[in-house]
């Protein structure tokens, strides 16, 4: 073992150039793999810290005015579970007018949960006395000033503190003294379970404790999802799952597994470090091929098999130790230094929590750009790494001692694989010969040559593929960023009420249009409706709960209280479904351009042949199958007569002679809507049927004058803080209504987007400076690999200038060849990742290609690098003397 010790050292020392390469490569690799896992690591972290921040510091909530509460308090920990942390919210009374605000009591440690601080005043001692947030106070319009006197129910309060914001969907809240009490109270406990173990396990096991019904407990699964929150799948239910059920297949098996198992980072960090195997092998490859001679000689001699391999696993092996610390320097040191400059865009940002009418500086600090918090090496992704990597390498020392066993002793020192030479003169019929020597050195080995342009391919297929995904996320990311987050318009003004009668008047909106600082003020008309799918014409029964006949799967209680559920059945395969129904402006029309899937969008047309935007369903899988209607059909749209009617008839149960129905055709296919109301049936972009049509056409068809919602923009430089002061003042008499500023939201978010674009772009670049590193060290072998037949033909008179002709020459069909490669491999992998980012990620309208500019260029690159490679190995051969280069 010694001897195969000193004998690798000495390889390695003598064959300077190709050691430098392949530690460089071993160095590259294992910085780009720990340090990118490191960033994930760090993100994932950070991304669990700011969810605590946001949603509250807790796994599950329940109620607990019940007589095991007691039992609970003495023990916090018991068999299978251990609770770190418990707060009881108490809630003294709701209020409906004029928003839903919730009177409370909270003990000390649902204040820690959730975050709230004191950050003026005291918390209540007089039953008169009460605390709030600026978000709360500004909506009731109270000034934010302890000893302000409010009324609420017609009861007089004095403000005696003032709260930090509350976490996302806990509504308005207004703390009250512990002593006030209208006997109608709920207690709920929230628990923070030991995040050492599985909280889901705890939860169970704390449910059988004190035998309470775990289907009335709620899970905060914004921050339990983060410590096992939900029942693990078991692998092979998911996969049988995925392949029984209809409509599943490979994107639902890997989406409840990515869940569970955080598939999509262990796939990125897989391709790294396939990517890094291929790239030390290839040059690996190269030094080994280049002493073939000499292992011959030693096999000759009695060098055995064992031996060899022994040689070789060293050489690799110390090459390693010194390489793959010394990457995992670098790559964590370049990471932390990035994460410390740009950390945010390794986080998962979560949606927006826009408060209104709050100051500039509040604005900053609510601003849900994630905190990155402090930098993590990944201890399990280096520990992981160097695992692979070496286990990998004794794998490859195996592969090529195998090679080495196929040929014989002979075809060892000589290099060459015996087979049979073609002795045909090409002198006579071609007068020069330096093409054909090309040729000739190209193709004498095709097996080789083949290899040569995989490896020569693979980093440019590598990046174009990077840049193919982040070509579409951005695409991606910009159309979310306008629909689903509500981020198309710099402000909001909206009525937040489910009465049909609670609007903006149109003088009221021709008013905001009219503040310095307005751009454009887009109105939105609202009206609930339903429409009729006979004949089978639902394909997707499933999606509804109230028509789905799963156990367990059962409506929102809310909704089936208010509107008598989404979705019901009148027949066999005939189904009616409610629907918004929304009327927007022209511009607004002209931008739902960008989530056509069929059809067109014309304003004009639609407002002369009275026809609509169907805006249909989004399945899990990334389609638009789930219901049978096309640009061109018709639908029948059934709508309440006016909007004075009562909440009893949104249930499409009253008399006919409360309803209206009328036949409309469809225009066009989208993917989303993009002004929402969300107050009444509920619109989240993807769950719900929405019927868009102009402004003039809810007007006329339906007698809807008001408007529900208006998306602002500002002018460039306008000050947002004093348009919305101006907004607020224009707006403070209508019931119900509230302004949202996403100005602060907005600029973080494309500076977000921006910095993460750049980041995809910088990791794709450097994949393909490790590849040019092969490409150099696979052409320049090329070269050395044949000064033998170079010295010959120099000294049968070759000049310098016809040797680098020649040279010129393979580098360029090198670099043709590869890059045709290159593109029929990128064919292939662009289907494949079309299918992934749109089946499996659920992308938004990505291109199904990218341009040729990219492709082109990644060839002219192909070319010039195999070009200069060539040339510079050339020059080496042609500083040699023609003699010792016959001797090779």
């Amino acid at each position: 073992m010694k001897n195969s010790i000193r004998l690798a050292f000495a390889y390695l020392k003598y064959y300077k150039k190709q050691t430098l390469a392949l530690f460089l490569g071993i160095v590259l690799s294992a910085s780009l793999l720990t340090g990118i896992g490191s960033l994930l690591d760090s993100g994932r972290t950070a991304s669990q810290e700011n969810a605590r921040e946001k949603y509250g510091d807790w796994h599950y909530s329940l109620r607990c005015d019940y007589p095991w509460y007691s039992d609970f308090q003495e023990h916090t920990k018991g068999k299978g579970y251990e609770v770190e942390k418990a707060g009881v919210l108490t809630v003294r009374k709701i209020i409906e007018e004029p928003f839903e605000i919730k009177l409370c009591y909270a003990d000390a440690g649902y204040m820690t949960l959730m975050g709230r601080r004191l950050e003026a005043g005291h918390y209540p001692r007089e039953n008169n006395e009460a605390a709030a947030d600026t978000y709360t106070l500004k909506n009731l319009q109270i000034e934010a000033e302890l000893g302000a006197r409010f009324e609420l129910d017609g009861e007089e309060f004095i403000l005696s503190g003032i709260i930090s914001d509350m976490p996302e969907s806990e509504g308005m809240q207004v703390f009250v003294n512990e002593g006030l009490d209208y006997g109608t109270n709920g207690k709920f406990l929230y628990l923070k379970f030991d995040e050492s173990r599985r909280v889901y396990r705890q939860m169970v096991n704390f449910a059988n404790t004190f035998q309470t019904d775990k289907t009335s407990i709620y899970m905060n699964d914004k921050v339990a999802r983060y410590a096992g929150g939900e029942a693990k799948a078991a692998l092979w239910e998911t996969v049988k799952s995925g392949i029984s059920m209809e409509g599943t297949g490979f994107p639902y098996i890997w989406a409840v597994l990515n869940m569970y198992w955080n598939l999509t980072e262990k796939a990125v960090l897989a391709a790294l470090g396939l990517f890094g195997i291929f790239i030390i092998y290839s040059l690996f490859q190269v030094s080994v091929i280049k002493r073939m001679s000499q292992y011959s000689i030693m096999q000759v001699t009695g060098l055995g098999e064992g031996a060899t391999f022994g040689i070789l696993a060293a050489e690799l092996g110390m090459i390693f130790l010194a390489g793959y610390p010394a990457g995992c320097l670098l790559g964590n040191g370049v990471a932390a230094l990035l994460y410390q400059k740009a950390g945010k865009i390794f986080v998962q940002p979560e949606d927006f929590i826009v408060h209104s009418g709050a100051a500039k500086e509040q604005a900053a600090q609510m601003m849900n750009m994630p905190d990155p918090g402090a930098f993590h090496f990944s201890r399990s992704v280096a520990a992981g790494g160097a695992a692979f990597l070496f286990l990998v390498l004794l794998f490859l020392a195996w592969i090529l001692v195998r090679k080495m066993r196929k040929m014989t002793a002979r075809e060892l020192l000589a290099k060459d694989s015996g087979k049979k030479k073609n002795r045909k003169i090409y002198s006579t019929k071609t007068q020069s010969l330096t093409g054909v020597l090309t040729r000739k050195f190209m193709f004498a080995r095709k097996g080789a040559f083949a290899g040569v342009l995989i490896s020569l391919s693979a980093g440019s297929l590598i990046f174009l593929g990077t840049a193919y995904v982040t070509e579409n996320t951005r695409i991606n990311n910009e159309l979310k960023f306008k629909a689903d987050d509500g981020l198309g318009s710099d402000m909001q003004v909206l009525e937040d009420s489910d009465v049909l009668s609670d609007v903006m008047p149109e003088d009221t909106a021709a008013r905001l249009r009219d503040i310095k600082g307005i751009k454009s003020a887009y109105a939105v008309r609202y009206m609930p409706g339903e429409i009729s799918l006979p004949d089978g014409m639902l394909k997707w029964t499933s999606y509804y709960p109230e028509i789905a006949g799963e156990e367990g799967f059962d409506p929102d209680p809310v909704l089936m209280e208010k509107y008598n559920g989404i979705a019901i059945q009148t027949g066999e395969d005939d189904y009616k479904l409610k629907v918004n129904i929304y009327g927007y402006d022209d511009g607004m029309l002209e931008e739902m351009n960008e989530y056509l899937l069929e059809g067109s969008i014309d304003p004009e047309k639609m407002r002369k042949e009275n026809t609509v935007i169907l805006k249909t369903l989004m399945g899990g899988q990334g389609t638009y199958e789930g219901i049978s209607l096309s640009s061109g059909d018709s639908i029948q749209l059934k709508t309440p007569v006016n909007t004075e009617v009562s909440q009893e008839v949104l249930k499409f149960l009253a008399e006919e002679n409360q309803y209206r129905e009328k036949n409309f055709k469809i225009s066009a296919l989208a993917s989303r809507p993009l002004a929402k109301v969300d107050t009444y049936i509920g619109d989240d972009g993807t769950n719900r049927v929405d019927i868009i049509m102009t402004n003039e056409q809810m007007k006329e068809n339906f007698g809807v004058e008001g408007y529900q919602t208006m998306s602002i923009r500002l002018e460039e430089g306008a000050d947002a803080e004093h348009v919305s002061a101006k907004i607020q003042k224009v707006t403070s008499g209508i019931r119900k209504c509230i302004v949202k500023d996403y100005t602060q939201q907005i600029e973080t978010q494309n500076l977000f987007l921006a910095r993460k674009m750049l980041f995809f772009y910088g990791v794709a670049l450097i994949l393909l400076v490790i590849s040019l590193l092969h490409i150099m060290n696979s052409m320049q072998y090329l070269v050395t690999a044949r000064k033998h037949e170079f010295g010959i033909m120099r000294a049968m008179g070759i000049t310098d200038a016809g040797f680098r002709k020649m040279l010129v020459k393979e580098g360029l069909r090198y670099g043709i060849y590869s890059s045709l490669v290159m593109a029929a491999a990128y064919l292939v992998l662009q289907k494949f990742l079309y299918y992934f980012i749109i089946h499996v990620y659920l992308y938004l309208h990505p291109k199904a290609s990218l341009p040729a500019f990219p492709i082109l260029l990644m060839a002219a690159v192909n070319i010039g690098i195999c070009i200069a490679a060539v040339l510079i190995s050339g020059q080496a051969v042609l500083k040699e003397q023609i003699i010792e280069e016959i001797r090779e």
